[in-house]
C-alpha cells in the first residue's frame, strides 16, 4: 500500500510540475499575440505654401520617392521659405533643430536632410532638393551677307534672322535689314540696332510689322531700365507705350550680349494709330530730322518724326496748328480758357508722372519725347521712349546714387523749352488736382506691383546678365544686388514725389 501511495503521489507531482513547465512556455493561452512592432517614422507629405510665403507665384509641391523629396522650380533670390509637412513622427529634425510645420524657414539654395523620429528612437532621413532651373532667353541669330560689319546708322545691310524662341516663343526666320541706330548711343562699345524686315512678320508674340528696334542698354548697369519705364507706362495705361522682350544676341557668329527687342516708333495701324492724316511728333534738342520748327512760344525743338512729308510748303500748316495749341497754355489768361480742349491733359499728367517716377529729367531738354494727334482729336503725349540716362543718372552720373537731391525740373539759366513748356501745366490747379488723384492711384495699386515686376524680369535675364557681363563688363555677373538696389531706389523715389506734389 505504501508502495501504491507513493507511485500516485510521484505521479501526481509530476503532472504538476508538467504542467506548471507549460503554463510558463505558452501552454493554455489561445492564439497569443506577439509583441507589437513599432510604426516607422514616414514623412508623407511636404509642400511650400503660397499662404505661408506670400511672394510666392503658387504653392511648390514635392514629390517624395524613398528618402528622396524633390521640386524644380524657377530660380528665385530669396529661397528662404517656411514648408509644411505630414508625418507620423513625434519629431522632424534638421540636425537637432526642431522643424515646425507651417512656421519654420528653412533655406532651400541647398538640399536640406529632414529627419523623422518616432517615440521609439526610430529614426528616417530625407533628402529634400529644390531643383532651381534659371529662365532661358530667346535668342537671335543675325547673319549679314557676306559677314560684313554693321558699321552705319543711315545703310542697311542685307542680313539673315533666326529666333531660337527657347520654347516659349514661336521661332523664326527671314530675312532682313540692320543698320545702326540712337544718337549718343551708337558710340558706345555695345552698340544698338534697327531691323527692317524684308516682309511684316509678329516676332516673339509681338504685332505684325517690318520694322524693329534692338536696344543695347550699355549705360544702363541693371540692363533693365527701359523695361521698367515701359512697364510703368502700361500700368498708367499711357497710349502705345513699346513692348520690351529682353533677348540675346549673337551678331555673324559672335555673341555681342544681352538686348531688348521692342517696336519701332512709328505710325502704323500696330504701331501708333493716329491715320493716314495724323502726325507723331518728336521734341528733341538733337533737332535732326528733315523737317522741323521751332515753337513761337516755348522754342520747342518739333521734328515730324511720321508721316514722311515732301515739300517744306507740307510743313506750314502743322507748324501752325501746334502753335496755336501751344499759344493757349502760354496766354495771360491760362488756365481760364479752352486749352483742354487741344491738348489730352490726362494723357500729360501720365507722362510726367513716368519720368518723375523715373528721374528722367530728359523733359527738361527736351529730348525723346514724343507726342501724337489724329487728324480731328487733341494732342496727346506718348510713346515713352529711352530712359539710359534717367534713374538719377544725369544728376550724379552713376544710377541709384540719388533719388532726391534736386527737384526735378531744372534751375538752369535759360530755361530750357521742355521745363518751360511742361511746368506751364503746373499753373492749373485742376491738372494738379488731376497729377495728385493719378499719383494717389497708382502708388497704392501699382507700385508693389513694379517692385515685383523688377524681381520677376532680373530672374528672367540673370543668365544672360551673367553672359553680357563677361563680354562688356558693366554693372554686375550676379545681379541679385542691383535687382534689390533698384527695387529699394523705385520704394524712396516714391517717397520723394510724395513729398513734391505736396508743394504743389
Amino acid at each position: 500500500m505504501k508502495t501504491k501511495r507513493l507511485l500516485a503521489l510521484q505521479y501526481g507531482f509530476c503532472v504538476a510540475l508538467l504542467c506548471t513547465l507549460l503554463f510558463h512556455t505558452g501552454c493554455g493561452k489561445k492564439d497569443a499575440a506577439p509583441p507589437p512592432v513599432p510604426e516607422p517614422p514616414v514623412l508623407e507629405q511636404f509642400v511650400i505654401e503660397k499662404k505661408n510665403n506670400p511672394d510666392l507665384e503658387a504653392d511648390i509641391v514635392f514629390a517624395i520617392k524613398g528618402d528622396s523629396v524633390i521640386a524644380t522650380q524657377p530660380y528665385r533670390y530669396r529661397k528662404m521659405l517656411v514648408p509644411s509637412f505630414a508625418s507620423n513622427a513625434q519629431g522632424i529634425f534638421i540636425g537637432t533643430a526642431k522643424q515646425e510645420s507651417g512656421a519654420t524657414a528653412v533655406d532651400f539654395s541647398v538640399t536640406q536632410t529632414y529627419t523623422a523620429i518616432s517615440k521609439d528612437g526610430a529614426r528616417k532621413s530625407y533628402y529634400i532638393k529644390i531643383a532651381w532651373v534659371a529662365d532661358s532667353l530667346p535668342h537671335l541669330y543675325i547673319q549679314t551677307e557676306g559677314g560684313v560689319p554693321v558699321v552705319s546708322k543711315e545703310d542697311y545691310v542685307n542680313a539673315a534672322l533666326r529666333i531660337d524662341g527657347q520654347g516659349k516663343y514661336t521661332n523664326f526666320e527671314g530675312a532682313t535689314r540692320i543698320k545702326g541706330r540712337g544718337n549718343s548711343t551708337w558710340s558706345y562699345n555695345k552698340k544698338p540696332y534697327r531691323l527692317k524686315l524684308n516682309s511684316s512678320a509678329s516676332l516673339l508674340g509681338l504685332a505684325a510689322e517690318k520694322d524693329w528696334v534692338l536696344l543695347a542698354n550699355y549705360l544702363d548697369p541693371t540692363l533693365m531700365l527701359n523695361a521698367v519705364a515701359m512697364k510703368i507706362g502700361a500700368q498708367l495705361g499711357l497710349p502705345y507705350t513699346n513692348h520690351i522682350i529682353p533677348v540675346n544676341l549673337t551678331l555673324n557668329g559672335q555673341y555681342v550680349g544681352c538686348y531688348n527687342l521692342t517696336e519701332q516708333i512709328e505710325v502704323d495701324d500696330n504701331r501708333v494709330k493716329v491715320g493716314g492724316d495724323g502726325f507723331l511728333f518728336e521734341l528733341d534738342s538733337y533737332f535732326d530730322e528733315p523737317y522741323k520748327f521751332r515753337s513761337a512760344n516755348y522754342n520747342l525743338p518739333v521734328m515730324i518724326k511720321d508721316p514722311e512729308l515732301s515739300t517744306a510748303a507740307a510743313l506750314t500748316p502743322i507748324q501752325t496748328a501746334f502753335n496755336d495749341m501751344e499759344s493757349l497754355l502760354a496766354a495771360p489768361s491760362f488756365p481760364a480758357n479752352n486749352y483742354q480742349d487741344q491738348i489730352d491733359v490726362e494723357s500729360v499728367a501720365k507722362f510726367m508722372l513716368v519720368y518723375f517716377l523715373t528721374d528722367n529729367e530728359e523733359l527738361n531738354h527736351p529730348k525723346s519725347t514724343y507726342m501724337h494727334k489724329t487728324a480731328t482729336g487733341k494732342y496727346t503725349m506718348g510713346p515713352i521712349w529711352d530712359f539710359d540716362w534717367a534713374f538719377g543718372y544725369e544728376k550724379s552720373g552713376a544710377h541709384f546714387l540719388t533719388y532726391n537731391s534736386a527737384p526735378f525740373w531744372t534751375s538752369r539759366t535759360p530755361v530750357p523749352p521742355g521745363t518751360k513748356f511742361f511746368k506751364r501745366f503746373l499753373d492749373d490747379p485742376r491738372f494738379v488736382t488731376l497729377l495728385k488723384q493719378q499719383w494717389a492711384d497708382y502708388k497704392t495699386n501699382h507700385l508693389e506691383e513694379l517692385t515685383r515686376f523688377v524681381e520677376a524680369y532680373g530672374l528672367s535675364i540673370m543668365t544672360a546678365k551673367a553672359a553680357d557681363y563677361a563680354v562688356w563688363k558693366k554693372g554686375a555677373a550676379n545681379n541679385q544686388a542691383e535687382v534689390a538696389t533698384l527695387q529699394q531706389w523705385l520704394r524712396n523715389r516714391a517717397g520723394y514725389i510724395d513729398g513734391y506734389l505736396n508743394t504743389l
